[in-house]
């Protein structure tokens, strides 16, 4: 940890580390968008890193209340409790639905796609995908890349996310990417880990140590390749 505070304080200290920071999903899009752009005359020696946990689901700012959320609606008229309709049967005691909450989210716009043809569009772009069902991680992942056509999605576990990550990106094998165990993973290194082989303790080191590297060389490819054409 010491390091690591001695690398962030040079790089604030000599001006190489500009932090921006965000509060709401639209703040985020927007802020992408302009350092993307900005990015642009960098050309493949661009890299965007997209590790910002993003929602999938938003309050547009057209909708978003002004004032807090009232308990009671004491400026109508009250209704007597006959009149009341109550259809969530399974609550105990039942609750009329003028008094329950009910929230209404979009889902986030799609930015990648813009990423990818416009904002940066010869930058090399890496995105990330969580999931909870080890069944599912690499297929989302291959989904994400064959519909935005970026170059890397990094996926990780909730359950092992401290001790492994897969890298999937197009032409290449899934690659996993796991912080070392004493005596070796054995058949578990071509698959994700299961919850019941981790180790009792914490890993010994940072996962993101194993992932920077990892993702430097597929940059240094990423630039060869598009200097070789």
């Amino acid at each position: 940890m010491r390091g690591v505070l001695r690398k962030y304080r040079q790089a604030r200290d000599n001006n190489t580390l500009l932090t921006l920071p965000f509060v709401t999903i639209v703040d985020y899009l927007h802020e992408l968008r302009e350092i993307a752009r900005l990015m642009r005359p960098l050309g493949s020696a661009g890299l965007l890193y997209l590790a910002a946990a993003v929602s999938d689901f938003f309050v547009p700012p057209d909708r978003l209340a002004e004032h807090k959320i009232q308990s009671t609606n004491a400026v109508d008229d009250r209704k007597a409790e006959e009149e009341e309709t109550f259809d969530n049967f399974d609550s105990s005691p039942a609750v009329p639905r003028s008094k329950r909450l009910i929230v209404d989210l979009d889902p986030v716009p799609k930015f990648l796609k813009n990423l990818v043809d416009g904002w940066a569009p010869e930058g090399m772009i890496v995105s990330f995908k969580l999931e909870t069902d080890p069944t599912i991680l690499v297929h989302k992942a291959r989904y994400s890349l064959d519909r935005y056509q970026h170059h890397l999605v990094i996926g990780n576990l909730l359950s092992t996310r401290k001790w492994e990550v897969v890298f999937v990106s197009p032409g290449r094998e899934d690659r996993w990417v796991r912080v070392p165990c004493e005596g070796g993973w054995g058949e578990a290194e071509l698959r994700p880990l299961r919850a019941e082989e981790l180790p009792h303790e914490d890993p010994g080191v940072e996962v993101e140590g194993l992932i920077i590297p990892a993702v430097k060389e597929l940059h240094d490819d990423y630039i060869k390749g598009l200097k070789k054409n």
